[in-house]
């Protein structure tokens, strides 16, 4: 029998071999793992049993079908080149402005925020096409980079977003009022993106190129409505409740479909199966990651965790509870993926957000954003690293510049603490049921 002292101790003993196993380099799904073998080989209360109970159940969802869906459908708009014609498309509607090709890139994020749902494949897919036009043109490459990354943050806020039915799903909060909640502070990042580019571009010597004409705006807007008909199918079938998250993302896939083999004409079978392996791989990494997560948040559970660090804690102001908890995940999205991050910590928010008033929809878009922003901060910085490597510069040559992106998407969220309205508006006007 352990002593009651030994036992007292092992809370803090579930972070610290976390912690130990990430900083010597254990992956980030297989360290959750291991620190929950860890702590079962050490607790006689707990068993295998109950690890592989909870790694099943948190697995076992319907709704979490649909990041797999939804990664295949971004993946589906990269191979069919979607992503080339909505480059288009903004690139006639702006192509006249000085800086052109970095307002692009962050009008495209947005655009395709609305069609993948995934920041990772926007930085894959605009940082292909985009960066080496840049190079080309004359951009800073460390700048190019920079602006791609930060951009492709917005596919996590803009609906449909994956983190957001994750979180959706752990919380028990509204998809549709989260969707619709990341409306509007999307377009505010991309609109205080676009602030900072018109500042950048002019120290720059890149070409203008002339105002597109009507009949050209009218070709290129032909095939850039149908591929962001995409969100308007998927947040209107949702929000009317037509259709889960996971059935819209079937649509999706169809959709993505249909654009590319029947319309497009750009896919075929080859390309199909290429971009459901690439799905296969890099959702096999996060949803394994969430396997790990499940069972350490039961841990998490089991322990007591969350009402031990509230005894004696009283945080009544909402304001300073999310900024409190926009720095701590800002901190754990910098080492670890927002997936698994946001299992584990979640849980432990979600009593002191309900004590201090605030409301569910505010609460999960803040921890997405905030978590969102690891994706540009190494060490994780996993969007950063993409547009890095597409760049061909060391990542740490465009953090500097990354850095002022990052501080903006910041005061975003300050702005949409202090003013929760901006959040809540549109899901209280369209579907005030959910809200």
């Amino acid at each position: 029998m352990m002593p009651m002292e030994w036992i007292d101790l092992l809370p803090w003993l579930l972070f610290t071999l976390l912690g130990v196993l990430i900083v010597a380099g254990v992956p980030i799904a297989m360290a959750l793992v291991l620190t929950a073998v860890g702590m079962i080989l050490l607790d006689p209360r707990l068993t295998y049993w109950v690890m592989f109970q909870r790694m099943y159940n948190g697995m076992d969802s319907f709704v979490l079908l649909a990041v797999p869906l939804f990664l295949l459908a971004g993946n589906l708009m990269n191979a069919a080149r979607i992503t080339d014609r909505l480059i288009t498309l903004c690139m006639r509607l702006v192509g006249h402005v000085q800086g052109a090709l970095a307002h692009v890139n962050v009008m495209v994020s947005m655009l395709f925020a609305g069609v993948s749902g995934s920041s990772t494949a926007d930085s894959a897919g605009v940082g292909t096409v985009l960066i080496p036009a840049m190079k080309r043109e004359g951009y800073p490459v460390n700048f190019a980079v920079a602006v791609t990354a930060a951009s492709s943050v917005m596919g996590i806020i803009i609906p449909p977003s994956i983190n957001m039915i994750v979180w959706g799903a752990l919380t028990n909060t509204s998809i549709a009022g989260l969707f619709l909640g990341g409306i509007l502070p999307g377009v505010i990042i991309g609109v205080a993106q676009l602030a900072l580019n018109m500042g950048y571009v002019r120290r720059y010597k890149v070409p203008v190129r002339k105002r597109a004409s009507l009949s050209e705006l009218m070709s290129s807007g032909k095939d850039g409505l149908l591929a962001a008909g995409i969100p308007v199918v998927i947040i209107g079938g949702i929000t009317l409740g037509l259709v889960t998250p996971t059935e819209a993302a079937v649509i999706a896939v169809l959709y993505a479909l249909a654009l590319g083999v029947l319309v497009y004409r750009e896919l075929d079978l080859r390309q199909v199966i290429n971009a459901s392996t690439d799905t296969v791989r890099l959702c096999s990494l996060s949803l394994f990651s969430l396997v790990g997560a499940a069972i350490f948040g039961y841990l998490i559970s089991f322990y007591q965790i969350p009402p031990k660090l509230m005894a004696g804690v009283e945080i009544t102001d909402p304001v300073t509870l999310l900024l409190i908890m926009t720095a701590v995940m800002l901190i754990i999205g910098t080492f670890m993926d927002s997936l698994p991050a946001m299992a584990i910590m979640a849980p432990i928010f979600q009593p002191l957000a309900m004590q201090a008033g605030v409301h569910p929809v505010q609460f999960g878009v803040i921890g997405v954003m905030a978590l969102g922003l690891g994706l540009i901060t190494p060490p994780y910085g996993l969007c950063l690293m993409i547009s890095a490597k597409i760049g061909g510069i060391p990542l740490l040559k465009a953090l500097a510049t990354t850095l002022l992106y990052l501080a903006i998407m910041l005061g975003v969220i300050v702005l949409l603490i202090l003013y929760p309205e901006l959040i809540l508006a549109i899901p209280r006007l369209i579907t005030p049921d959910f809200v």
